[in-house]
């Protein structure tokens, strides 16, 4: 499997996480499994990734997997869903994980000269930073309009990010293994033809 399926395989299992966790009732599928995934893909794309920001996005990664492991218990999840606030701040790890893969997946297509991977990745990043920011404007700001919009894009951009994922899987600036060239002239790499 590439890293970027991995990742967006991860990102299929967040998205389908339980909606209404009743008492007594432990779901550790999908968000604890699905993080893992993304840690495991983060893994195989650590070389084409900017090596001063990959220990960051580990410690994004894994603060995103203990949360999610926390919210597994019922209680605790629906002590977070009291208070839009609490649901902001334990979101706030996911998304800046993504966001910062983002970025970096989008530095590495430029490098790469690709310009699809690269504008595509930095529209992401782009809608993520909203995504985090949407929430502190809505309730500290008062602007009561921009929170709908980031419950929205939030959405959107998760679809859209699984989307891109299995689109540039493929791509070495994205971390999947190099094909080797296939031999041009196989029968003479055969002695015994």
């Amino acid at each position: 499997m590439k890293p970027l399926q991995a990742v967006a395989l991860g990102l299929v299992l967040l998205a389908l996480g339980p909606t209404d966790p009743q008492p007594g009732v432990f779901d550790p599928l999908p968000d604890p499994l699905g993080w893992v995934l993304v840690l495991i893909g983060l893994h195989g794309m650590a070389a084409a990734l900017d090596v001063r920001r990959l220990p960051v996005l580990r410690f994004l990664g894994i603060l995103a997997l203990g949360v999610s492991i926390a919210l597994v218990v019922p209680a605790a999840a629906r002590w977070v869903e009291t208070d839009p606030s609490l649901g902001w701040a334990a979101d706030v790890p996911r998304f800046a994980f993504f966001a910062l893969l983002c970025h970096q997946l989008s530095q590495a297509a430029l490098r790469a000269r690709s310009t699809g991977g690269a504008s595509s990745f930095s529209m992401a990043t782009l809608a993520l930073l909203f995504v985090l920011a949407a929430p502190p404007l809505a309730f500290g700001a008062g602007w009561t309009d921009v929170g709908p919009a980031g419950e929205v894009a939030a959405q959107v951009t998760q679809i859209a990010l699984v989307v891109l994922c299995f689109v540039f899987a493929g791509r070495t600036w994205a971390g999947a293994p190099v094909e080797p060239d296939p031999d041009p002239n196989p029968a003479e790499a055969d002695p015994a033809a």
